[in-house]
């Protein structure tokens, strides 16, 4: 969804990628930077309601809850230009650069 392809590497190489590639402001960088923030957070809630209360959400809900909080921060947060440059980002988190503002 966030338009990169290329091989899963191990986490400590994630980070350092993620560091890499979502420096500045550009629609990329934020939306790479909530998505990471986003999966994060949602991981962490994830385990601790298996660990303390023993109830596991589907996978496609989960990912459903980050695509959901990301597409939300983006259209509120003031940070989509209308732009046709970074279309194809906009309708893979749900809405079109003219629904931002």
């Amino acid at each position: 969804m966030c338009n990169i392809s290329r091989p899963i590497l191990p986490w400590e190489e994630e980070v350092l990628w993620m560091t890499d590639h979502s420096r500045g402001h550009s629609l990329p960088a934020i939306v790479r930077k909530l998505t990471l923030a986003a999966s994060v957070y949602r991981i962490w809630m994830e385990r601790n309601r298996r660990i303390f209360k023993n109830h596991f959400l589907p996978v496609l809900q989960i990912i459903g809850k980050i695509r959901q909080e990301v597409g939300w921060k983006l259209l509120t947060g003031g940070k989509i230009q209308r732009s046709e440059r970074y279309h194809s980002i906009c309708i893979n988190w749900g809405f079109s650069p003219e629904d931002a503002r």
